[in-house]
């Protein structure tokens, strides 16, 4: 049994997955790492905390709003 969140918004397209085994999680690090989906190779990783995922979204979408600003100020 799993939870997924998939990071919409995330530069590098993110997935997190949640198990409730961790042993299942290693599992499926080994099965996906470096396999290939839709032109991209999957990095597969235990998830250590370091980084905060919504965080990350969260620039990514400031850094658009800045953007358009930017723009919308250069058109003025």
């Amino acid at each position: 049994m799993f939870d997924r969140e998939v990071c919409e918004n995330h530069p590098q397209g993110v997935v997190l997955v949640k198990f409730k085994d961790r042993k299942d999680a290693l599992n499926c690090i080994e099965l996906m790492n470096g396999r290939w989906f839709g032109g991209k190779q999957i990095h597969a990783s235990e998830d250590d905390g370091s980084v905060n995922h919504a965080k990350v979204r969260d620039l990514v979408e400031d850094a658009k709003q800045l953007e358009k600003f930017g723009a919308e100020l250069e058109a003025e």
